[in-house]
């Protein structure tokens, strides 16, 4: 589902495959190709290797990474989520930091550092942990490294602290209910045919039941010196003296003797590895909901002539295989235009990937056209081994990858600390002069080398095949024989040369044109903020705001008006709220779905689409778009204005659309945000999870198209705002040529724009069942106090209760670290929803039945505590120099946040506020005032509970 851009970055990963050796001595060697000499490198007597990257750039940001080449591919079965425990228990007590780093705010802060500086990640082959400094600073650098040396060997892993970890790896684990049963499956379908592949069935019985000395065992024979990198990479003056530092801290680390290897590297058990398997995937719920899905993977193995691999011809073969998939991916997206029940993916993975050199074809279709969704691909991929590619899609796929390199900020921490970990890791090359080196190689490039390479992996039948059914299914496809009698047959039909699709190059003919006139020039009106404001023809207003600025190809555009689904009848609410995502789907004048999508693949900055809104009680759009190409975006919005299609086949196909992907919006969490939502009576937006499913099953074509024809027809109740470097002549002009033509109503739609919504009283409790569409162990917790705001003024209190915001997430999070409760979901927050204009203060927890009432005493105590200035006053100076680093000079005067200023004061009438005043302000609030907002907001009237189970 990525994009081509992020498949070409994907590439670039793969390109630069040297024969490096990554365990050596030194790794400063005389060869360009292996190591940028930029870098400053070392391995210590006990095998660990260090890497110091200095830059001179204005970001002052030290960027910290400490990896260890152990992850999930390591696992055998009965250590499955080893390396994942090992990666939680980092942040717990260690031998330097007895109460734990991560929520250490008494260390933390006094190098302006938050929690979120510092976290983990576990892949297939190497668990990352991350520590990141605001500005040089030794002693935060030497903190960090000693946390590092404690991930090393100084952890708590007795079985007391490996026990504790067990809950909340299991909600973790409980939190993808909704997308269980797939990838339960996925998994069920790669550990039949990878045997580094490990089974999750057993996951929930494992973590609960596991001898806490098998994680032991684990960690000591992987946590091993000559296994570890430490990476540092930003403004950093005194080299030589981290490099000291360095050294002093890690050279005590002692090494094992006993030599491990990967699993992930060792010989694959033939025994145990299928080439076929068929998985039948259970239900999570309520059938009426369900969606009835195939998935099918198909891998072609790679057989790679180990002498030739290597060098120049392994980094060949990598650019070659990423060449392949790209172009295979654009035919199958042109393909599934067609057919809008399926879609294909192509991927193509390196040596250090599972499934390793392997093409993999994926295809996700629907229950009764699996066999011609089949079908289809076969053809596909025999059009691409019989006639190969053209010369348009060779050259293509190398200016993206040329492109992509361009874009690549070598004066970021981030990119330097990436590179060396694909040096370290994965033994890919980085060398000084990279870029001109795979410039050179791609000139060299020949499409009858692309050719050639499509013929040597994809075979008439692929290597091995996964697929995925449903319940009930009676596919032919589930056997292994009659699949493979399918791709025989397919295979000994002839196929036709592959054409490919006309672009469409604008929207509107040269007639439509000619009939949209400029007219006259129009007279400017001084705004707030030094805007310009134009009130063009049909009633529409035009805010321009032009400014400096270092990204001057970009404009921000926001169009609204504020009248919603709200102006309608009750029975009509929920279909217009979903009119927008209807129109997406069906298309605008004389185009589909697919029509538009090749449309904005063959643009620059309207890739995303254009995406209008409806709210309860506002209606419009925001984009961002090139200079370059706003004619193209202004005729998208003229049709989307003018003339939305109404499609049955299009609408029923948006409906199942809801059902496919339902996997991915169902999550008991955001199923809590809609309950709390529900009981304060805030209905401004669609539900974001099971009820939305539900509702989606619940429109009325009729309906939608209609009151979407009268929300965007009415363009005289339209403003438009346009922030950016732009000249204001041009932008207007446009401006009246498209948007200044579209007819309008003429209607008022109604009166009270920005109505508070009524708050019911409180206290409240409410017990709820969870939703039908999936099973879940989990309780379900949460509390919302709303309130509106008081007389005076908004902005402060909004600034206030932010404050108040964080520092309750703060408190609540002592609740897993301090009181050692199994959570793992759990946030706190406050805020001013302009919607609803009303403060809200919100609490969410997913936790063990047996804990709820424990949570819910507990976050009732901290509550009290704040309210009666019983807490740490260090929690607020945190917390409140967490929200100044977002209120920065800097941000306060980016276009983004001018343009937002701009939008609120002509939606809600909200006065912009000079950026001094905010930084003022945050600078002089006191711990007294927080207090008092605490009070103020958090008070049992307007308290409401959610238990749900």
């Amino acid at each position: 589902m990525n994009s081509l851009k992020t498949l070409v970055v994907w590439s670039l990963i793969f390109l630069w495959i040297l024969p490096v050796l990554a365990q050596t001595s030194s790794h400063n060697s005389e060869d360009s190709l292996t190591l940028d000499k930029s870098i400053r490198t070392g391995v210590l007597d006990n095998g660990l290797t260090y890497f110091i990257k200095p830059l001179q750039n204005s970001n002052q940001q030290i960027t910290m990474n400490f990896l260890v080449k152990v992850g999930s591919q390591d696992e055998q079965q009965h250590e499955l989520n080893f390396a994942h425990h090992i990666e939680h228990l980092s942040f717990r007590p260690s031998d330097n930091f007895p109460d734990g780093l991560k929520n250490n705010s008494k260390i933390l802060s006094q190098f302006g550092m938050k929690m979120y500086d510092i976290y983990g990640r576990t892949g297939a082959g190497v668990t990352r942990y991350f520590y990141n400094v605001p500005y040089e600073n030794e002693k935060a650098i030497n903190t960090g490294l000693l946390w590092f040396k404690d991930i090393a060997s100084g952890l708590d892993l007795n079985k007391k602290s490996i026990d504790r970890e067990r809950g909340v790896l299991l909600q973790e684990y409980r939190g993808g209910v909704a997308s269980r049963a797939q990838t339960t499956a996925y998994n069920d379908v790669h550990s039949t045919l990878f045997s580094v592949v490990n089974s999750k069935k057993s996951f929930s019985s494992h973590n609960r039941n596991f001898p806490h000395q098998d994680l032991q065992k684990f960690y000591n024979k992987w946590y091993q010196p000559q296994r570890m990198a430490v990476i540092i990479a930003g403004n950093i003056e005194n080299t030589e003296q981290l490099e000291e530092n360095i050294k002093s801290i890690f050279q005590e680390l002692k090494s094992s003797e006993n030599k491990v290897e990967p699993k992930g590297k060792e010989q694959s058990n033939p025994k145990r590895e299928k080439n076929f398997t068929s998985v039948v995937r259970n239900s999570n719920g309520n059938s009426a909901y369900e969606f009835k899905a195939v998935n099918m993977y198909f891998f072609y193995k790679h057989k790679v002539d180990k002498k030739k691999d290597e060098g120049l011809g392994r980094l060949q073969r990598q650019i070659q295989g990423e060449i392949v998939t790209d172009i295979l991916k654009t035919r199958f997206s042109e393909s599934s235009k067609i057919d809008d029940r399926t879609t294909i993916y192509s991927s193509y993975t390196p040596v250090w990937n599972i499934p390793r050199d392997m093409l993999t074809i994926t295809i996700n279709t629907e229950l009764q056209y699996e066999k011609v969704a089949l079908e289809n691909t076969l053809y596909i991929l025999r059009q691409f081994v019989e006639y190969g590619i053209t010369e348009e899609e060779f050259k293509n796929a190398k200016d993206n990858i040329l492109e992509t390199l361009e874009s690549y900020d070598t004066s970021k921490n981030r990119y330097w600390v990436n590179e060396i970990e694909d040096y370290f890791v994965n033994g890919q090359a980085l060398p000084t002069n990279k870029k001109e080196i795979i410039t050179n190689w791609l000139s060299k490039l020949s499409k009858e080398e692309i050719n050639r390479l499509i013929k040597e992996i994809i075979k008439p039948s692929p290597d091995k095949m996964g697929l995925i059914f449903p319940e009930d299914s009676e596919s032919p496809l589930i056997s292994k024989e009659k699949t493979q009698e399918i791709i025989k047959k397919k295979a000994m039909k002839k196929v036709l040369p592959y054409k490919p699709k006309s672009e469409i190059k604008r929207l509107l003919s040269q007639n439509q044109m000619d009939s949209l006139p400029i007219g006259k020039k129009l007279n400017a009106k001084p705004g707030k903020l030094d805007t310009e404001i134009y009130s063009l023809k049909n009633g529409s207003k035009l805010i321009l705001k032009p400014m400096k600025s270092t990204n001057s190809n970009a404009l921000t555009i926001r169009g609204f008006s504020p009248f919603g689904a709200s102006y309608f009848p009750k029975e009509e609410y929920n279909s217009t709220m979903f009119a927008t995502s209807i129109i997406r789907s069906s298309g605008v004048g004389s185009y589909e779905k697919k029509d538009l999508k090749k449309f904005y693949e063959n643009t620059q900055s309207i890739k995303l689409g254009f995406n209008p809104y409806i709210f309860s009680n506002e209606s419009g759009f925001e984009s961002e778009v090139s200079i370059k190409e706003l004619d193209k975006f202004l005729q998208l919005l003229y049709l989307y204005f003018t003339k939305p299609r109404k499609d049955q086949a299009a609408f029923e196909n948006w409906k199942k659309g809801y059902l496919q992907d339902a996997r991915y919006i169902i999550n008991p969490s955001k199923d809590l945000i809609d309950a709390l939502k529900k009981v304060t009576r805030d209905s401004t937006r669609l539900p974001i999870a099971s009820d939305l499913v539900k509702a989606s099953q619940r429109v009325n074509l009729n309906v939608a198209h209609r009151n979407y024809q009268e929300l965007f027809g009415n363009i005289g109740n339209f403003t438009f705002i346009v922030t950016g470097d732009f000249d204001s002549d041009a932008v207007l002009t446009a401006f009246q040529k498209y948007v200044g033509n579209i007819p309008s109503n003429s209607r008022t739609i109604c009166t009270d724009k920005n109505k508070a919504i009524e708050i019911p009283d409180g206290p409240k409790y409410y017990e709820l069942s969870a939703s039908d569409l999936y099973e879940t162990e989990n309780s379900f917790y949460g509390i919302r106090f709303v309130h509106n705001p008081p007389d005076k003024k908004v902005w402060q209190e909004e600034l206030k209760i932010r404050v108040l915001g964080q520092m309750l997430n703060s408190l609540i999070y002592d609740l897993r670290d301090k009181e050692e409760l199994s959570l793992y979901t759990i946030s706190a927050g406050a805020y001013f929803d302009r919607r609803t204009q009303r403060f809200e203060v919100q609490f969410r927890f997913s936790c063990l039945p047996e804990q709820l009432p424990i949570i819910r005493e507990k976050t009732n105590k901290i509550i009290e505590n704040l309210k009666e200035a019983d807490i740490s006053e260090k929690v607020f100076e945190n917390q409140k120099n967490r929200i100044r680093s977002i209120y920065t000079p800097q941000a306060l005067n980016q276009p983004s946040y001018i343009a937002r200023k701009l939008y609120r004061y002509y939606r809600f009438e909200e006065p912009p506020i000079a950026s001094s005043a905010i930084e003022n302000y945050l600078k002089d609030l006191t711990f007294k005032e927080i207090i008092q907002t605490a009070k103020t907001y958090l008070k049992p009237e307007y308290m409401h509970e959610v238990k749900m189970e």
